[in-house]
């Protein structure tokens, strides 16, 4: 165990040093003034706005989950939920692996904010894993279509050739596949068992005996989980609709940035542009919020559209992108400390790991 947790802080570390470094070489040439300039230009009664988006993404969010939590049976707090949401958001955002955190901190935050057992918070999870999916998959791929002739343009600049409209389109499509596939998982309502079955067959004769002892709550979990699923699945899947709208809210984002810093791109190129680029901050979990690879990436699909200067309104997008991000990070973290005031930092610590 030891071992293991060694080698997965240098991961996390040579993650972060990775990170860096790709950032370092994409701005390497980047005139320092000029971004500068650039920023100034906007305002700071119009930086204001940037915190928008994210904000309505994280409280649609919010409410979304509260609609699934009450279609199996929970009449959980809006806020209670949103305060979950929003700190659990500030750690993915700031630590290397952050979603693993994320998803650690959830059964605490959601027991103290919203009365949930361990049992609840552990289904609503998962079910909240189910309707991000669903949902992306729609976003993915709705946009891709949308935004197909930008991406045509953008494509030999990004791939060396075309294919990025067909890419993204084949991306949607495995999302939608790995939705389907977790919901049929969930709805047959034996996943916890499975789960614990496959645990009490390691050798650590201690872990079998607490897993017996548990034995009722895996089954409790399953059991919330088919509430949820036991009625027609495009019914079951409603509160997604609040979840794609969040994710419309990222491209939101991207343009209003776009547009204060003076970049001219239709809303639809600049959609495709942000579903690429939210796709590659998730599957690049290891690095805080997608470092590096994130901005080398907004940098080449301004070039490759065609951006004025696209090195400098690059690093003043990112800039402002990641301020946001710091700025409801802060939000996060102020909630995070007052809850770890309140209830001690040992109850954090014990919170169970999904």
């Amino acid at each position: 165990m030891g071992n293991r947790r060694r080698r997965w802080r240098w991961l996390r570390l040579l993650g972060v040093l990775a990170a860096f470094g790709l950032l370092g070489w994409t701005f390497r040439d980047l005139d320092v003034a000029r971004v500068s300039g650039v920023i100034g230009r906007v305002g700071a009664g119009n930086l204001l706005w940037v915190l928008v988006p994210m904000g309505c993404a994280l409280a649609v969010e919010a409410y979304g989950w509260a609609w699934a939590f009450r279609r199996f049976g929970h009449e959980v707090p809006f806020v209670g939920v949103w305060r979950a949401r929003v700190t659990s958001e500030a750690l993915a955002l700031t630590l290397p692996a952050g979603m693993l955190f994320c998803e650690s901190t959830k059964p605490f935050l959601l027991a103290r904010h919203c009365g949930l057992g361990a049992e609840a918070s552990l289904a609503g999870m998962a079910v909240r894993k189910y309707l991000l999916l669903a949902s992306q998959a729609v976003y993915i791929t709705g946009f891709a279509l949308l935004g197909a002739p930008f991406l045509a343009r953008a494509s030999s600049g990004i791939l060396g050739g075309p294919g990025l409209t067909e890419a993204l389109v084949a991306v949607g499509g495995v999302v939608f596949a790995a939705a389907i596939g977790s919901a049929a998982f969930l709805r047959d309502g034996r996943i916890a068992e499975r789960v614990r079955g496959a645990l009490a067959r390691l050798p650590l004769p201690a872990l079998r005996e607490r897993l017996e002892q548990s034995r009722g709550r895996f089954d409790q979990t399953d059991g919330e989980l088919r509430k949820f699923f036991e009625r027609p699945l495009l019914g079951a899947s409603l509160p997604a609709l609040p979840f794609l709208l969040a994710w419309v809210f990222e491209a939101v984002e991207t343009y209003l940035i776009l547009r204060l810093l003076g970049v001219d791109l239709p809303f639809e190129a600049v959609a495709a542009l942000e579903v690429a680029l939210s796709f590659l901050r998730h599957v690049t979990f290891l690095l805080p919020a997608g470092l590096g690879v994130q901005d080398l990436g907004y940098v080449a699909f301004l070039r490759a559209l065609g951006a004025h200067d696209p090195l400098t309104m690059g690093a003043a997008f990112v800039l402002l992108k990641r301020a946001k991000e710091a700025a409801w990070a802060l939000v996060g973290f102020s909630l995070l400390a007052s809850d770890l005031r309140a209830t001690g930092a040992p109850a954090l610590a014990s919170a169970p790991v999904s």
